[in-house]
């Protein structure tokens, strides 16, 4: 698969002659979680997508503390008993050691303002863990949203947020309010833990 995401990244240059939206954003967080584990303090980041009506594809890199994370996912939109549905590809690549590759499997369905993505992969450390990461997302207001996210499988762990967003000029402000439980993938200095990132960013 890893051959596969990275193809689809190069071709990234070749899409905006015929891309109907092709859009780029950057942006910094306070401090970077991740479905609930913790990933470094402070992260900028750069991404670029390229939207073909029902297709896409798309990178997100961010600096974590020992190096580069490099996200590489496209997939398909599409409309299944009236949901708004989507199946794709997600790759996360690292440089310096800081975390293991791995690659997932991602789908999803959203109505009105609730919304279930799930996600299937298999995370090589030592040995090969198989997991699954599900997540259900509340829109209170067109602000503010709950969202509550499970590991299954081989890691365990689970995480509830809020988050609040909006844009103020055209910069996007964000803060998401966490609490992961006492089995929470990650190191053990970040489990049990209730944290706080806020986050700016801009697309264009």
């Amino acid at each position: 698969m890893r051959n596969i995401l990275i193809g689809l990244l190069l071709l990234l240059g070749s899409f905006p002659t015929y891309a109907s939206t092709v859009s780029y954003n950057i942006g910094y967080m306070s401090d970077y979680w991740y479905r609930g584990v913790f990933q470094s303090e402070s992260a900028v980041s750069f991404g670029a997508d390229v939207d073909t009506g029902n297709f896409y594809v798309g990178t997100w890199w961010a600096d974590v503390d020992q190096g580069i994370e490099m996200d590489v996912y496209a997939g398909t939109t599409f409309k299944i008993f009236g949901f708004n549905s989507y199946a794709g590809v997600t790759g996360y690549y690292y440089s310096d050691n800081f975390d293991s590759d791995y690659e997932e499997f991602n789908t999803g369905l959203s109505y009105g303002g609730i919304s279930y993505d799930y996600s299937v992969g298999n995370y090589k450390t030592a040995t090969e863990q198989d997991y699954s990461w599900a997540e259900v997302t509340a829109n209170l207001t067109d602000n503010l949203s709950f969202s509550y996210g499970e590991w299954g499988k081989d890691l365990k762990g689970s995480v509830t947020k809020v988050n609040y967003n909006t844009t103020i000029l055209t910069v996007d402000v964000g803060l998401e309010v966490g609490k992961n439980d006492s089995n929470s993938t990650g190191t053990s200095k970040y489990v049990d833990t209730t944290y706080a990132t806020f986050s700016l960013g801009v697309t264009f």
